[in-house]
């Protein structure tokens, strides 16, 4: 017998995206993905045959949520064909014990929701799972102390096959934290309490950065939905398997709806600029962009430039577009197309071309052109 368990985390359910410029249209997609991809989630689980559903913190963002929002999460954790759905409290939905959302979550819940609200083990037996998880709920929003040390304070475990952890919190080593104010814990902290499987939450990126992972004691899995220009990668979840012996194996599932993606890069030459477009149109309607060009362009293809941000900005869910360090290639044939032949710009300018300086050449042209408007 093995026991599935599909670890996600960081989901972040009611993210607003206010911190960006975005159209209210694509701001409402991205709300809105959050949800879809939940129920991807249920659906990926499913498929997978996994008997545990565990969300490592922050499933939502805020700790005061709408009622229905609550009630359609629910609903839609009511289609985890599984065994147990067991959610623990982040550090955006902190568990405090005055707060209404986990009330309500409890309230609502079905008989498969498992709410780990309590810094003691959850025997699953009632579930027909023979595990016990220990989880380190968050009750702040920051924390320079982590809440592992009620495990090593434990007189006696419960007796079952599989003992496996759950947190919140941040690795050094691994998660950026530099002022240790979520939940810091230590690699060798984690091993040294002796369970088979760590499944962590809070670290936006997952870890370890595999496709398959054996014999991991502990995992980040990472948001499943990208969130902003920071998240690299598509979003993702693990399907984690343990064996009768307690042997762990995690496969890396990928879920996300929608790409961020961060460009910079340097042009010299129009073909460059059809490649770049034709790659980043690959990424579709479900791709937003923040693309930063610089380099220099003959000048038909650099006064034509906007032309080419509006025919990419209409294959993709949002662009941002910065081309301050773009500039126009001056050659000798241009500066004596624009200006009189021995006058003070044709001369330094020209001069300027014959020395090879690009930099100098561009920053007087510049000027020039400043001065003439």
């Amino acid at each position: 017998m093995v026991l599935k368990i599909f670890h996600t985390a960081d989901l972040h359910l009611g993210m607003t995206f206010g911190n960006r410029n975005y159209p209210e249209a694509v701001r409402q997609q991205l709300v809105e993905a959050r949800y879809q991809t939940l129920e991807l989630l249920v659906e990926l689980a499913n498929e997978a045959k996994c008997r545990l559903f565990l969300v490592a913190g922050d499933l939502f963002h805020r700790v005061q949520m709408p009622a229905q929002t609550i009630a359609r999460v629910v609903q839609i954790f009511s289609r985890f064909q599984g065994d147990c759905v067991a959610v623990l409290p982040g550090n955006h939905d902190y568990y405090d014990g005055y707060g209404s959302l986990w009330q309500e979550m409890r309230e609502l819940s079905t008989d498969s929701l498992l709410l780990l609200t309590e810094t003691s083990p959850y025997h699953l037996q009632d579930y027909g799972i023979d595990a016990v998880l220990y989880p380190a709920p968050c009750h702040r929003k920051r924390s320079g102390t982590n809440r592992l040390g009620w495990i090593g304070r434990l007189a006696e475990r419960p007796a079952a096959r599989w003992q496996i952890g759950v947190a919140h919190g941040t690795v050094r080593g691994i998660s950026p934290d530099l002022e240790e104010q979520y939940f810091p814990m230590d690699q060798a902290e984690l091993t040294v309490l002796g369970l088979h499987h760590w499944c962590l939450g809070h670290t936006h990126v997952p870890y370890p950065a595999q496709e398959q992972v054996e014999e991991a004691s502990f995992c980040f899995s990472g948001t499943p939905e990208p969130d902003g220009f920071d998240c690299r990668h598509g979003g993702s979840a693990w399907v984690t398997t343990l064996d009768e012996t307690g042997r762990v194996s995690s496969r890396a599932v990928p879920t996300g709806r929608f790409r961020f993606m961060e460009i910079a890069r340097e042009i010299h030459d129009p073909g460059e600029l059809e490649q770049l477009q034709e790659q980043l149109l690959q990424a579709g309607e479900r791709a937003l962009v923040k693309l930063s060009l610089s380099g220099f362009l003959p000048e038909e293809a650099y006064r034509s430039r906007r032309r080419w941000f509006e025919g990419l900005r209409s294959g993709l869910l949002y662009l941002e577009e910065s081309d301050s360090t773009l500039a126009m290639e001056l050659s000798a044939e241009l500066i004596e197309t624009h200006f009189p032949a021995g006058s003070f710009p044709q001369r330094l300018l020209s001069r300027l071309a014959e020395k090879d300086d690009p930099a100098a050449l561009q920053l007087a042209y510049r000027l020039i052109d400043e001065v003439k408007r």
